[in-house]
């Protein structure tokens, strides 16, 4: 797998290498999205730094961090690196994460402090505190910044013209094995509402597309082809479905939460199985979350949401087994002629109107081994979200976020129309015309620090 993908970055980087001008009709841009059969999570390989001093490095999509951050100290080199000193304006950028002056760092001890010469090295780095949410654990950090590279897509559909960014800002952390990690990852990337995570620095700077980024999120592993990180809005195009997939949105409003400022909730209103309404009690306080594996609903949520699936799941003659796996408490045999949609159909009505986001059996069952699926949704404590929605339930759905206007939107399982999440992206048929653009434009830091 690993050489299937080097292959595929190889033959993109080559289809685009030399340096230009900003194209002037600049487009989206888009990452490719891997899942990791381990961990169950999803990440993207970056390129960071400029054509000189180039690096790729392996970061965890995550929809909650307020900044991306990164072990800068394993390989990682790159001429446009920059640290943030802890006097500099940038600094007070991220003030709801308390920056702190670092006088010695004690995560890096590099020679030639206050020069640009290694990833770490300043008299008086920006220091922070990035939060690993897999392995629940704080890191020693400090504010940096480069430039990192991107592919356009004119079309929606096809890998255009290679773009190099202003400078963005991230976080550099020290060496460090991260339990649960994809075993090729060096950091997170931040997708979350933070002016410092990575679309709403991109937009700001560029300032030349919408405040937007999608994911579609793939069921299977690279061998079988690759998600999408869509940064700047569609159209969207995911063959062989033939139209725009944004035609299949549902849109709901976000809702800010003040003790969570950075995350994605939205309100579920109700939850249905088969039409079947399961007795809650409304609204429902839900998030969304890529590191989160599978939906984890509030314990009496869960309790509720279990008897009326079993109920339904009687009526359509599926057999309960035994054979439990953790985490999950409901598992049924998978018979020869069983089809995923067979299963109980789950409705989360959400928003203010009437959207459902529907949920089929390819995103409800997880099969765990030969003849055993088990209910992916597991059961909660009593956190103050009652929902949230996993990775898992995302797989093969295309998910809107509009940073500006506040709004989520979903198509619910791309499967239904003879398409997914797991594809092989064409290059654009221009593509050995295509070179590489800097975008000459600054980052507005006077408007964040005005925020």
């Amino acid at each position: 797998m690993d050489r299937l993908r080097n292959f595929f970055l190889l033959f993109l980087s080559a289809a685009s290498t030399a340096t230009a001008t900003w194209p002037e009709k600049p487009h989206a841009f888009i990452q490719t999205v891997i899942k990791d059969p381990t961990t169950n999570l999803y990440f993207t390989s970056m390129d960071i730094g400029t054509n000189k001093t180039v690096v790729s490095l392996s970061l965890v999509i995550d929809l909650s961090q307020p900044y991306t951050w990164f072990d800068c100290f394993s390989g990682y080199y790159s001429v446009s690196y920059t640290s943030i000193d802890f006097h500099s304006p940038k600094c007070k950028l991220p003030k709801f994460t308390n920056p702190h002056n670092v006088p010695k760092p004690d995560w890096y001890v590099c020679s030639g402090a206050g020069e640009k010469v290694e990833p770490g090295c300043s008299d008086h780095p920006c220091g922070v505190n990035p939060y690993n949410p897999v392995d629940n654990t704080l890191l020693n950090g400090s504010l940096s910044e480069d430039r990192m590279f991107f592919y356009s897509i004119p079309d929606g559909l096809s890998f255009g013209y290679r773009l190099n960014s202003p400078p963005v800002i991230f976080a550099c952390v020290g060496r460090k094995s991260y339990n649960g990690f994809p075993a090729e990852a060096q950091g997170m990337l931040s997708l979350s509402r933070n002016p410092l995570s990575l679309p709403s620095q991109l937009s700001s700077a560029v300032n030349l597309f919408p405040q937007k980024f999608a994911l579609c999120l793939p069921s299977k592993t690279e061998d079988s082809g690759f998600g999408d990180l869509f940064i700047g809005g569609g159209p969207y195009f995911l063959p062989p479905y033939q139209e725009d997939a944004s035609r299949l949105f549902t849109t709901v409003s976000l809702i800010t939460n003040a003790a969570s400022s950075d995350e994605y909730f939205f309100q579920v209103k109700s939850i249905k199985i088969d039409e079947k309404v399961v007795p809650l009690r409304n609204p429902i306080l839900s998030k969304l979350s890529t590191v989160v594996p599978f939906t984890v609903l509030h314990h009496s949520i869960y309790e509720a949401f279990v008897k009326e699936f079993k109920a339904k799941a009687l009526l359509k003659k599926m057999v309960e087994t035994e054979t439990m796996v953790s985490p999950f408490e409901l598992c049924y045999r998978m018979k020869k002629s069983f089809k995923m949609e067979d299963v109980p159909v789950i409705d989360l009505t959400v928003g203010s109107g009437d959207g459902r986001w529907r949920i089929y059996g390819w995103n409800s069952m997880v099969v765990v081994k030969k003849g055993v699926m088990c209910l992916a949704f597991v059961r909660g404590g009593s956190d103050r979200e009652e929902i949230v929605i996993g990775g898992y339930q995302m797989e093969d759905n295309l998910v809107e976020i509009d940073l500006q206007s506040s709004k989520l939107s979903f198509t619910s399982s791309l499967l239904r129309y003879n398409t997914s999440c797991s594809h092989f992206r064409p290059i654009s048929t221009d593509w050995w015309r295509n070179k590489t653009f800097v975008i000459g434009y600054h980052f507005p830091f006077d408007f964040l620090l005005n925020m």
